[in-house]
């Protein structure tokens, strides 16, 4: 059973490449055979396509970004997907208690078994498409990822997002919009911050879309109204104490297709990065195909 390896040559300052090497030696071993590439920064159907149509599985190291650039590529080819993590949060491992330790990893290629998840695919008004696997948002933390995008020089680390959320914080201007769920009537809200998510993971674990679900067939949106900085500060302290699900003022939807229109353009992130075509945006659509994506967990999970 062949194993195509990629891996993101500057995720964690170089460390994916060396944890590639090992987990090259771990699965020689064990009897594995393994191909190492690394990924580019081209569109995944030029470089990935063909030679994943030769393996039986894909390992992807890196971040939750490398994650990303890899699903539609597993899906259209149904081979089982398995992060070896190198990024800062890596939310996709978190949810399958992936690590990165590559004996682990052997061990999942050689007895894992296939869970099929759901993939998600967003448009902006009206461009192409951007796959999501865990989760898009306008408000505060997508103008944060656009800032620290704008300015990145070499590896990101945690520290590296304390001024772009300082200028983010400053800059602070909500949007209002109008949502739309599968065929229901649209609602509006005021200026507001909102996520759409697959997956209940967060960074730093705070987790504020707690009721989703990588393979239930739906999207969960948590809208926020927020008019500036205060109200910032006041959501953020409620998602610190978990209680935005109990807050009346928190709207939250699910189902399998959003429609959000908003008042003035806005900047949103996709899976913690810019999207590719990154400009602001008036409207932003998405869609979720159930399962779409096969991963490999260990059995006890399934």
């Amino acid at each position: 059973m062949s194993t195509l390896v990629i891996y993101n040559p500057i995720s964690g300052a170089g460390r994916a490449r060396a944890l590639a090497t090992s987990l090259e030696r771990a699965a020689a071993k064990a009897g594995l055979e393994v191909t190492l590439m690394p990924t580019l920064a081209d569109p995944p159907a030029t470089w990935l396509r063909e030679p994943l149509a030769a393996h039986h599985r894909l390992v992807v190291i890196g971040g939750d970004g490398a994650v990303r650039a890899a699903a539609a590529e597993a899906a259209h080819a149904d081979v089982p997907l398995v992060h070896l993590p190198a990024g800062n949060e890596n939310l996709f491992s978190r949810e399958f208690e992936m690590t990165n330790d590559v004996d682990e990893v052997v061990r999942r290629l050689l007895h894992g078994v296939v869970q099929r998840v759901d993939l998600a695919s967003a448009v902006a008004d009206g461009g192409p498409k951007e796959i999501m696997v865990l989760m898009a948002s306008v408000g505060f933390d997508a103008d944060v990822v656009h800032d620290l995008a704008s300015r990145r020089r070499g590896p990101v680390r945690h520290r590296s997002y304390l001024m772009p959320a300082i200028r983010s914080f400053l800059g602070l201007a909500p949007a209002a919009l109008r949502v739309t769920v599968d065929d229901e009537a649209p609602f509006e809200t005021g200026p507001a911050i909102m996520m759409v998510a697959n997956s209940r993971r967060y960074a730093c674990r705070l987790d504020p879309v707690a009721r989703a679900q990588m393979d239930d067939g739906r999207l969960d949106l948590l809208v926020l109204p927020c008019r500036g900085r205060l109200g910032l500060l006041r959501w953020m302290f409620i998602i610190l104490r978990r209680r935005q699900s109990e807050d009346r003022r928190a709207r939250y939807r699910a189902g399998r297709r959003f429609r959000l229109d908003f008042e003035a353009p806005v900047r949103w992130q996709v899976d913690g990065d810019p999207p590719h075509h990154s400009k602001a945006i008036r409207r932003l659509e998405i869609e979720i195909e159930s399962g779409a994506l096969p991963v490999l967990v260990h059995p006890r999970t399934v």
